[in-house]
């Protein structure tokens, strides 16, 4: 690799000029080198099978060459550009004891590990897709649905984009990006189903991430979704966790702090048998009278999804149980014995627990949560 080459370029009606440039970054899995004239940005890049040059990283050219090697654009003696732009324009490796590098101690690249989609093996299973259900509405917020995605990239020169697809995976629509306050490169969109569910109808859908970092485009598929308008019957044996990010998840890499991103999972399940935990303090006076002191309720609750697969419990234990900063519980099922826990906020009380079902890909999953705030006491 050249860590630093000499150009020589002579732009018409103009002045030749020569100059050196150490590398700017990356770009196509080589480095780029980056100059400006005062008035103009020029990059040099490497683009598949030949270098370029554009007023912008991987934009239109202006130049390029059919030959030369992806480890160093030395042109010297390779009179082969093909260019308007350029009356001249030659390139060299330069000089290693004059290039202006002899007292760099080491070069810091910025590395990033691009997303992947998983997709499963087929291993001989007749099962359908994996699809959560998600209820739209402008009522409530126990009754709307959102969903939030993000993504890391390398620099300020990578490009996202949030979509929603269709059931024929064609992009209907795109969010709004919004960038991580905390966390550079970093950025995230939340659907509201109830507007998807105003302007699109119900139906099925797929959250796409598609992206360019350092060169390197592709999508990313979020998750597949099946949308309905909220009503009793459509919510009728689902539960659902709601959830406020704002803090550092290590699993994504991604700083949340003063961001407050909002989520919500809904899995067909249970979320109740409340259980007080009364905490009882009393006294015994000289006359072995007993009079209370302090009583107080230190609600908990069960959350119990039914036999589901991993698509729908992964975020529950990599992502919602693990991340939230706040959380709220809502029940939707005829049997509850109270139909109040309708985004009660709680937290986490006592880790999940996953019991898995033989021969079969179903798992069910229990986890305890505590009331968030502790106010349900009296005191003497």
């Amino acid at each position: 690799m050249c860590d630093c080459i000499k150009i020589t370029y002579l732009i018409p009606e103009g002045v030749e000029t020569t100059i050196e440039i150490n590398v700017s970054g990356t770009f196509g899995g080589a480095n780029y080198y980056y100059w400006t004239d005062g008035v103009n940005d020029f990059y040099l890049f490497w683009n598949t099978n030949q270098w370029e040059v554009s007023s912008t990283l991987g934009g239109f050219t202006i130049a390029f060459i059919k030959d030369g090697f992806i480890d160093c654009p030395d042109f010297a003696s390779i009179p082969a550009w093909q260019t308007e732009f350029f009356s001249v324009f030659t390139t060299e490796a330069c000089d290693p004891d004059n290039c202006g590098l002899e007292d760099r101690i080491y070069r810091n690249y910025e590395s990033i590990k691009l997303p992947q989609s998983f997709v499963e093996q087929d291993r001989g299973l007749i099962e359908c897709c994996c699809v959560a259900l998600v209820l739209g509405s402008h009522g409530e917020s126990w009754e709307n649905d959102v969903t939030s995605f993000w993504m890391k990239l390398s620099d300020g020169t990578d490009s996202v984009s949030f979509d929603i697809l269709d059931c024929l995976g064609n992009i209907i629509d795109s969010f709004t990006t919004t960038a991580f306050p905390n966390e550079p490169n970093a950025y995230y969109a939340t659907c509201d189903w109830g507007q998807i569910l105003t302007t699109y109808g119900q139906g099925e859908y797929t959250l796409a991430i598609t992206y360019s970092i350092s060169g390197v485009s592709g999508t990313l598929l979020w998750g597949d979704y099946k949308l309905l308008p909220y009503t009793i019957q459509n919510a009728l044996k689902t539960a659902r966790v709601r959830a406020i990010f704002n803090g550092k998840q290590t699993i994504d890499g991604i700083d949340f702090t003063n961001s407050n991103v909002e989520s919500t999972h809904r899995f067909y399940g249970y979320i109740g048998n409340r259980q007080p935990n009364m905490e009882i303090d009393n006294i015994i006076y000289d006359n072995r009278e007993m009079k209370r002191v302090i009583r107080e309720n230190l609600n908990d609750y069960e959350i119990i999804t039914d036999p589901e697969d991993e698509c729908i419990l992964r975020p529950l234990l990599e992502l919602f149980l693990i991340s939230e900063n706040e959380l709220f519980i809502s029940d939707y099922n005829a049997h509850n014995h109270s139909y109040r826990y309708l985004d009660l906020p709680t937290i986490v009380s006592e880790s999940p627990a996953v019991e898995y079902k033989d021969f079969s890909r179903k798992a069910v999953l229990k986890c305890k949560v505590a009331d968030k705030f502790k106010n349900s006491r009296t005191f003497y």
